[in-house]
């Protein structure tokens, strides 16, 4: 197996990033068994470039259309090169702007019919060298860490969460310290199998750069294996496995919570697994309030980590909250003392019936008055309601 060279002038001047892609080359190599598989500049070839013709037109396809092409079986094209390239699929990778800069290929010397899991994975991975391509882009352009902050916040947390009919969501995220470093705390809502919404807080080991590429991946990942499949338990199973696969010389591990909600009659139905993240609340509509889940192992660290499913029928009035270690482990500013379980719960079972966005306003608020407004870490709030019944 062999990856092509990647060096061209777009990413090129930008410093650790040909490195970066060329791994993202390698790992769509092994996990699509293909024997090569590239990024590719979208620029114009100058007379002194050594690419493949055939797969310079492969790519200006992907460019022109804006989108992937997938092909099983190239002999039937004018200009084929029948001994290097017969099956081939590429996908776009793509700017800050949203423009295509380049393409993640793949090819095989043989005939081949690409599967929708192949699909999936191959737009997984241009998802994660197109954030990589953003990241470091805004690295070598801003002046100060600032701008590289405000550009992972806007790219790795999800813009306005979708509504989920019949439910209540919503989110608050507030950055650590003064919002100039880069640390990797992410939380998502998606639609996700079988008339089913899937809902997830993570945590990603340590900041920078590194840890944001771990969190697109984790992002991009969930969201390809919930398409397929709605037990929480295998989905991050399966984001251990892509992390586990990831080849990197700075290996990440992450904790995640993953839920996975429909909307039934007489409320909503919750199943839930934790990998080595804290686990969610529940407060029901008389203010009581119960952990939710059972621990597990954290992820990209153990082949086999050891995730739980549990299952729970939410009520009207009822409500799930999920969070990240930096609500808890918040510091008091003279004290040092830890915000804590005890006063999370008691927090949240004072809450009374408010909307899902008034009590993730509550955590948040709560938590950075106790801190004084220096937090030590990014903290996130994901509140799921059930309404209570109308009188």
């Amino acid at each position: 197996m062999s990856v092509t060279d990647s060096s061209q002038l777009w990413f090129s001047v930008v410093p650790g990033l040909e490195e970066s892609l060329d791994r993202v080359a390698m790992l769509a190599a092994a996990a699509l068994c293909a024997p090569s598989a590239s990024v590719m500049s979208a620029d114009t070839p100058n007379a002194g470039d050594q690419r493949n013709p055939f797969e310079q037109s492969l790519c200006a396809q992907v460019v022109g259309s804006d989108d992937k092409v997938i092909i099983g079986d190239t002999r039937h094209l004018s200009n084929a090169n029948q001994a290097s390239v017969i099956a081939w699929a590429g996908a776009p990778v793509r700017d800050q702007d949203g423009h295509v800069a380049g393409v993640l290929w793949v090819a095989d010397r043989k005939p081949r019919q690409w599967n929708a899991s192949d699909v999936a994975i191959l737009e997984i991975l241009a998802d994660v060298a197109s954030s990589d391509v953003i990241l470091r882009g805004a690295l070598a352009r801003s002046a100060g860490r600032a701008a590289l902050a405000q550009t992972l916040e806007e790219s790795l947390l999800p813009p306005l969460l979708p509504g989920i009919p019949g439910l209540e969501v919503a989110a608050r995220y507030a950055p650590a310290g003064t919002g100039t470093e880069v640390l990797a705390d992410f939380c998502d809502v998606f639609p996700s199998a079988g008339k089913t919404w899937g809902m997830v807080v993570g945590d990603v080991c340590g900041k920078g750069c590194a840890a944001a590429k771990a969190t697109a991946l984790a992002r991009h990942t969930l969201r390809s294996a919930a398409r397929r499949q709605t037990r929480p338990s295998l989905i991050l199973a399966h984001l251990n496995q892509m992390l586990l696969d990831w080849p990197t010389d700075d290996p990440r591990f992450l904790t995640a919570i993953y839920a996975a909600v429909r909307a039934v009659r007489g409320g909503a139905e919750v199943r839930i697994s934790s990998g080595g993240h804290p686990l969610a609340l529940v407060r029901t509509a008389n203010g009581r309030v119960h952990d939710f889940g059972r621990p597990g192992t954290l992820l990209g660290v153990l082949a086999r980590p050891e995730l739980h499913d549990v299952r729970r029928l939410l009520r009207p009035g009822d409500s799930l909250i999920m969070f990240s270690d930096g609500v808890t482990e918040a510091r008091e500013s003279l004290t040092r003392d830890l915000y804590g379980d005890g006063r999370l719960r008691g927090l949240v079972a004072r809450l009374g019936n408010l909307t899902a966005a008034a009590m993730a306003d509550a955590i948040t608020s709560a938590v950075m008055a106790f801190s004084g407004g220096r937090l030590s870490d990014d903290t996130v709030a994901l509140v799921m309601k059930v309404p209570a019944l109308k009188r």
